[in-house]
């Protein structure tokens, strides 16, 4: 209702996962991690991550990167 427009490829994540919890959660972390590498790749000087007070997606964001940051 605000207008805003989402990443094509994120659009079809939500729309080929919405009805698997599991899976949705998972294809959003590695959407995510594409994103920071994406970004580290080209010379971003830091990341900030913001995971709605979710310990358990910071946790794996972090996982997944600690030997590319």
């Amino acid at each position: 209702t605000c207008g805003a427009s989402l990443p094509g490829r994120f659009e079809r994540i939500i729309h080929r996962y919405e009805d698997n919890k599991e899976a949705l959660f998972d294809a959003g972390l590695y959407y995510a991690v594409s994103q920071i590498i994406d970004l580290l790749t080209h010379d971003c000087d830091g990341i900030h991550l913001y995971t709605m007070n979710n310990p358990v997606a910071a946790r794996r964001i972090c996982d997944s990167t600690r030997n590319i940051i």
